[in-house]
């Protein structure tokens, strides 16, 4: 199992998807038996397919490639394919039964239970940072990112407001005790007490995908609460 950079000569380069120098993580496995090897294909394909679905919220169909599609090589290719908004699908992952072949090819032998030399069964699995442009793709919008809450760095831009009126120091102190509730909660939070227009502010976290804005004025305060605005959903509440 390693990470590692990968160079290809591409001549027509897309950001994330087909790039001249990407960064992937790929495994290669040696077994005993068929079986055993066929399990470690079907296995590593599912861990894919969760990662990309309970960490990513991209849905994946898991399936196997046709024969003129397959890795060269490799008795089977199994993939994840992500549907893109466009309703085209995008190759997420790969995982692949290469059989004896590699084996016979570079002569790799282990010695059987039985005392006899066998070739192994091998087995090659990876990722690569197509899976950022997969995300990019799925979830974002015309104004910007949109980035799912268990990957985003920052899942909760909390933004003071200072109207005519406001007492800034109590609205600062409500917003240092409300960003340090959330990190208490795991919850990674930053404070934007920059100075800037809160317009300006909005914008900005609304481009980066932040998944949740919190919005905290004079009139929230002495409401006791914050205005809720979430990344993709239309409207605010409190």
């Amino acid at each position: 199992n390693q990470w590692a950079n990968v160079m290809r000569w591409e001549l027509r380069t897309r950001m994330f998807l087909r790039t001249g120098e990407f960064l992937w993580q790929e495994g290669h496995t040696a077994h005993s038996n068929h079986a055993e090897a066929k399990e470690e294909v079907l296995r590593m394909l599912n861990i894919y397919a969760k990662f990309a679905e309970e960490w990513m919220a991209m849905p994946v169909l898991c399936g196997i490639k046709t024969q003129s599609e397959k890795f060269a090589g490799a008795l089977e290719s199994y993939c994840i394919e992500a549907m893109m908004q466009d309703g085209k699908a995008l190759q997420a992952g790969t995982s692949h039964d290469l059989g004896q072949n590699f084996g016979k090819a570079f002569d790799v032998k282990f010695q059987s239970k039985e005392g006899t030399n066998e070739y192994v069964w091998q087995t090659s699995w990876g990722v690569s940072t197509r899976l950022i442009g997969g995300l990019i793709m799925t979830h974002s919008d015309d104004n910007g990112l949109v980035l799912p809450p268990k990957l985003a760095p920052v899942q909760v831009a909390l933004v003071p407001i200072f109207g005519k009126g406001a007492d800034e120091g109590a609205v600062k102190e409500a917003g240092e005790k409300v960003a340090a509730s959330l990190r208490e909660k795991g919850i990674s939070v930053v404070f934007d007490t920059r100075e800037y227009k809160p317009g300006y502010k909005y914008f900005e976290w609304e481009q980066k995908g932040v998944p949740i804005r919190l919005e905290l004025g004079q009139r929230d305060l002495d409401k006791n609460q914050a205005m809720l605005k979430e990344r993709v959903g239309d409207g605010k509440e409190p």
